[in-house]
């Protein structure tokens, strides 16, 4: 019998399942529906527990009867009926709190879907302008090691023509040093000679040939 009504609820809700509102809620249209659905669930519960306690006290005075069964059955019909009532408003809550979060879900959606174009566009330019930062700085970097580079041949090159001075210089001082070495050795025969040609008058004799 209950799984009956079961199904009976859920055939009931079929059409309006079917034509679910997906429109976002207001905050007061949310705060009342939520208000609402906690309403529902507290007298649930309280009807819940009533008629629990109820049918326990009704069972209690059914077996001082006569018609102990007649009586039981009748606490159960209306123990039955008031159980059905309030699961019916956990129901209405439940069904209003999955409307708040449908709704909350669909809005979500929503703003994302309208979000992406501006925030895709967003993530492109800062990945152009990191592409483009990076780069600059390659193309610094790059000048840099150029000018680097540069400033170490000029180096090298104003080295080597300050080694290529001291060399000419001193090649140029062992020339003067060979010349005035070969002026003196000359200078020195002509002074032998000169000497032995004056020994040789004053003895008589003829100069002996260098």
């Amino acid at each position: 019998m209950r799984l009956f009504s079961i199904l009976l609820l859920i055939v009931a809700a079929a059409p309006a399942l079917a034509q679910l509102d997906s429109r976002p809620l207001s905050a007061a249209e949310r705060s009342e529906k939520l208000g609402r659905a906690s309403v529902l669930k507290g007298e649930a519960d309280r009807e819940q527990k009533a008629a629990e306690a109820a049918l326990k006290a009704e069972n209690e005075v059914c077996y001082k009867k006569f018609l102990v069964s007649d009586c039981l059955d009748a606490a159960k019909r209306k123990h039955t009926a008031a159980m059905r009532a309030a699961k019916n408003k956990e129901l209405e809550a439940g069904e209003l709190e999955r409307d708040v979060k449908r709704r909350d879900v669909a809005a979500d959606d929503a703003r994302r879907a309208a979000e992406a174009p501006a925030k895709e566009a967003k993530q492109k330019a800062q990945a152009e302008s990191y592409r483009a930062e990076e780069a600059a700085k390659a193309q610094a970097r790059a000048e840099k090691q150029a000018k680097k580079e540069q400033k170490a041949a000029e180096g090298r090159r104003k080295h080597a023509e300050e080694q290529a001075k001291r060399q000419k210089k001193l090649e140029k001082h062992a020339a003067k040093e060979a010349k005035a070495v070969e002026k003196r050795k000359k200078r020195e025969a002509e002074e032998a000679e000169r000497a032995a040609r004056k020994a040789a008058a004053a003895s008589g004799q003829p100069p002996a040939n260098p």
